[in-house]
């Protein structure tokens, strides 16, 4: 269950990733099908323009991977869950995933070609897609 932090974190990254539009298109709790593979992340980004925009047809569920998928930790859920989704999520295409962990005020990023690194002071960095954020901005 999204709690009071999970909510304010998710909206404080929207507004951060804000300056990135011209490249990326943000997404709120989307319904992803990725080869049968179900999931709603927090947010999720695809590259601007590439899902089509009609606000007279809506689609229910996106089957296209995004490149980037956030999740934020919930107060009660645990971390394994989330860790074995980015692997899910990696194995279906998905470019970066990056993991919030409120309680701790850390970001953490899984770019798909291996490897990750923890965030919890400075700028987030996500290499693989040019992505820079102040964890500041974040968890203001």
């Amino acid at each position: 269950m999204p709690s009071r932090n999970h909510s304010r974190a998710a909206q404080n990254l929207a507004v951060a990733l804000a300056p990135f539009r011209d490249r990326w298109e943000a997404f709120h709790q989307l319904s992803l099908n990725l080869d049968g593979w179900e999931s709603i992340p927090d947010l999720c980004l695809y590259p601007a323009g590439s899902l089509p925009h009609d606000w007279a047809a809506d689609e229910d569920v996106v089957t296209r991977p995004p490149a980037l998928v956030i999740e934020i930790l919930s107060p009660k859920q645990n971390l394994q869950p989330l860790l074995d989704k980015v692997r899910t999520y990696h194995s279906h295409g998905v470019k970066s995933c990056w993991v919030v962990i409120p309680g701790a005020e850390t970001v953490s990023v899984f770019p798909a070609n291996g490897g990750s690194r923890s965030f919890a002071e400075g700028e987030i960095v996500d290499a693989a897609l040019d992505i820079r954020i102040p964890v500041a901005a974040v968890f203001a």
